[in-house]
């Protein structure tokens, strides 16, 4: 299982995308390996063209929804907290869904410069791919 970021799909769907990160994604969709959470849904569905929505909802159906527990949710603010008060905040979200990843122990394929401070700063044994 790999929970891919918002920023991961929007990669995938964009015709000039990054072609080895496209290609992982499709790899993943095709091996049923796949995964989100409902705030990358949500992120996607909200930011999505109506020319793009049904693209957009055939790729997440081959994917399975990760759910949020409350202890991500206590994990990610009390993380996020943490973070902050040492001068660096990154967004809600982001956060969010590295702690999914992380907690799940499943890696996160995304192409968004908040995960790798995250994981510097936070949570090293976070595997970006």
């Amino acid at each position: 299982m790999t929970l891919i970021d918002t920023s991961a799909w929007i990669e995938f769907f964009r015709s000039r995308g990054d072609a080895v990160l496209k290609s992982r994604l499709a790899d993943c969709l095709n091996a049923g390996e796949a995964a989100y959470t409902c705030p990358i849904r949500f992120e996607l569905i909200l930011g999505a063209r109506p020319a793009e929505m049904d693209d957009l909802l055939t790729g997440l159906d081959l994917a399975r929804r990760l759910p949020i527990t409350p202890k991500h949710w206590d994990t990610a603010a009390a993380l996020g907290s943490k973070l902050r008060s040492s001068g660096t905040s990154v967004p809600a979200s982001d956060l969010l869904i590295a702690i999914v990843a992380h907690t799940e122990k499943i890696p996160l394929l995304a192409k968004d410069r908040h995960f790798p401070l995250i994981k510097s700063k936070l949570l090293p044994d976070l595997v970006l791919l």
